[in-house]
Order: structure tokens, then sequence, then C-alpha cells
């Protein structure tokens, strides 16, 4: 990042991460000649700038779920008495 780019930044944001990750974090910054404010920046401007997920409606999918569930049970209905007719069926030609 420019000089004079970061002389604008003027906020900070602390994080509490183990010494594991960040050393191997540190580590890797180093052997790709970036530094961390940099790559933090990046990530923290695409998150900023992608779409928000959209949230999830509980009622909705309940209502949806408990629909599925009275065709399903519809379904099995019809299962059973097609399977009777077709008993019925099998059975008056034998007769």
């Amino acid at each position: 990042m420019k000089k004079q780019e970061m002389m604008k930044l003027d906020e900070r944001i602390a994080i509490r991460i183990d010494k594991q990750t960040k050393d191997e974090f540190m580590r890797r910054l180093e052997e790709e000649g970036k530094n961390a404010s940099d790559i933090i920046l990046k990530w923290i401007k695409s998150y900023v700038a992608s779409e928000p997920k959209a949230e999830v409606d509980l009622q909705k999918i309940s209502e949806e779920l408990e629909s599925l569930k009275r065709q399903v049970a519809d379904l099995e209905r019809l299962k059973q008495e097609v399977a009777m007719m077709r008993s019925e069926f099998i059975a008056k030609s034998a007769a």
C-alpha cells in the first residue's frame, strides 16, 4: 500500500489470535513479501463489498416443511388405495 494511502488510514482494529496461527501467518507474509495490514484490509474491503447472505426465514421454512409432510402423507394414502384397488382387480380377474 502506498504511503499516501496509509496516512489516510487512522482507524485500528485489534484482534486476539493464538500464537501458532499468528506465527504461521507472519511467516507466510514474510515469505511472500507482504504485510498483515494490506492482507487484512484487502479481505475487509472484499467482505464489505460482497452481497450479504439472505437471512433464513425459519417460519417460512417450517410452513413449507409442514406442507411437504402433508403432501407426502397424501401420496402415501393414494399409494395404499392404489395397492388395494390393484389387489381387488387381480382378485376379480382371477375369479
